[in-house]
Parts: structure tokens; sequence; C-alpha cells
């Protein structure tokens, strides 16, 4: 029996986590027609004061909309279909917000959530292949999260879609038709900035962006050579704090990081590097090159971590 797909949980969860709003509006470009945002918004049920809406192609328009219901004290969801077209809207994003921040009160305010695909499967082309969700988190300084699987997916929607003030929730469109991987948590943050999945005392693991997956396969892997990790996964959080990752980086003295996004700068060198300010380990990251000109075509777009690196950086230090 094939296990629930990943797409289907998310529509099942914001359908749970929006049941007991009293007033709320879904909307995006073909939200309700055609493919429903590959699949996205497919299934997505409000109640009689609630509605969702097809809007034309103006994101810049649309996070405006956003911006002003949430002033009003309402709660919007706007679905995209990429992360690339969020650049059309960037001034709203960026500068709107930022003076809601610099003259409200944002607990009191409504709540305004973008929830978009990242494309990252590849064969797609330069205007759909933007996986750089902590650079927009950077520009607009904005929680960004990221789903991998079954209780992050949960907890971030549950307790995050309808928050008071403007966050960016991404999913990947690469594990949209598969299964949705189902590790049980062992710690999460009240904040959803940290998830834990794996204890051990001899390496600690963290993923980034959407490599949950790598680092249970890694975790597994290292298991098999007698090595027990820990294993956490963060999100976008610009004030996040690394009290939980510190105590295991003090504790393994070997640090491994996973980050399959396409930042040039990336959250998962500013995490190493305020790490290594609080305490001596050694490190290694497992990252993507950054792109050359050809990379910007229509083509592959696989991260592939390579295992033995880490194998190779564990002996070397034994």
């Amino acid at each position: 029996m094939r296990n629930q797909s990943y797409i289907k949980f998310i529509v099942e969860s914001i359908n749970l986590a929006i049941e007991q709003v009293d007033s709320i509006l879904l909307y995006g470009e073909n939200i309700n027609v055609g493919s429903c945002i590959s699949g996205l918004a497919r299934g997505l049920k409000v109640n009689q004061s609630s509605m969702i809406l097809n809007v034309g192609n103006c994101e810049l328009t649309h996070i405006g909309l956003g911006m002003g219901i949430m002033a009003d004290g309402g709660h919007c969801v706007l679905f995209v279909k990429q992360l690339d077209f969020l650049l059309l809207g960037l001034d709203q994003m960026v500068n709107t917000f930022n003076y809601f921040r610099a003259f409200s009160n944002i607990n009191k305010v409504g709540s305004f959530t973008i929830i978009t695909l990242v494309c990252d499967h590849g064969f797609q082309g330069p205007q759909s292949s933007l996986n750089v969700a902590s650079d927009i988190s950077s520009l607009c300084n904005i929680n960004t999260f990221c789903l991998n699987g079954r209780v992050d997916i949960s907890n971030i929607i549950h307790n995050q879609i309808v928050r008071p003030g403007f966050r960016l929730i991404c999913a990947s469109q690469r594990l949209l038709g598969g299964d949705l991987i189902d590790p049980p948590a062992q710690m999460l943050c009240s904040d959803n900035s940290i998830y834990k999945y794996h204890s051990g005392n001899d390496i600690t693991v963290i993923c980034f962006n959407f490599s949950l997956l790598h680092g249970i396969n890694l975790v597994k892997y290292l298991g098999t050579l007698s090595y027990v990790s820990d294993l956490f996964h963060i999100n976008y959080i610009p004030k996040v704090d690394l009290t939980h990752i510190l105590e295991s980086c003090s504790r393994t003295q070997k640090l491994v990081l996973i980050d399959d996004s396409k930042s040039v700068v990336k959250f998962s060198d500013m995490i190493l590097s305020t790490l290594q300010a609080s305490s001596n380990f050694a490190s290694i990251s497992l990252l993507r090159d950054i792109s050359t000109d050809k990379d910007y075509g229509v083509g592959k777009d696989e991260f592939t971590p390579d295992f033995e690196k880490v194998r190779y950086f564990i002996e070397n230090l034994n």
C-alpha cells in the first residue's frame, strides 16, 4: 500500500488549520482551475464566510492585497506557483511590510502567509529554477519555512498559517509526487525553527532547505560505520536560537551541514560562523557548487551530497 503523498498531506494540513478561522481568503493564479497550482491548491476547502479566489497574473498586486488585508485585521493566504514569481512582488514584501512594522504592532494585526513551490526538480529553464528561499528571508527579514516531512508540515502549517504578521512557507516541487517523509521528531522548537530527528554522540548533522531526506540517508550511512548522529533541520528564522545545536556540536565535536539551496551566501554559512564563535569543533559542508552560466539553461537540477567525503572527514579526525 502506497504511503500518503507529500502534496496531499500539505493540503490536508492547510484545511485542518483554517477550518476554525471565521473568515479567510485563499487566492492565487489558477488556484481552483487547471492544475490548481501544480496540485498545491487542489482540494482546498473553506467555510461559507471565506473565499477561494482565482486572480490574474500580477504578483505585485497580489502581495499588496495581502498586506492590506493583514493591516485591516483579516486573514489571507496567497498561493504562488514558483518562488521565481515572488521577485515581481519584492517591493511590497520588503518596503510595504517594513512600513507596517515601523508604525504598527505586528502582534495585533491580521495574518498574511505566502505558500509557494520551489522549482528544484530540473529541466525547467532559467525562469523556473530559483531555489534561494534564504535570500528572500534575508531581504525581507521574515521567517521562512521549508516543508520537508510529516512532522514539520503539520506543525508549521498549524502554528504559522494564520499567525499575526507575514511569513513565507515553501514546498519542494521535487517532493510533490513522492511519498511523505515521516521521521518522528525527538524535539522541536516552539517557533518551528529547529527540529531534531535523531540522537547520537558521535556527529552532529544539520539540514537546510529541502535536504532532510539527504540527512536521514547520511545518518543511516554513518550508522553502518558505527557512528551515531544527532540530526537537525533548521528553517530560515533570522533570529534563530541555536542553544540546542551548540550543545550538540560541543558534545560531538564534529559537524556536517547539508544545504541544497542555490544561494551564493547561504544561511548555513551564517549558522556555521555563529556556532564557531562559541565552540571549537571540526566541520564539513555538503553544498551545491555556485552556478555557472550553463547551469541556468534547461537541464538537471540534482543535488547529490557525497557521503564518502564525510567518511574521510571523520576518519582523518580519529
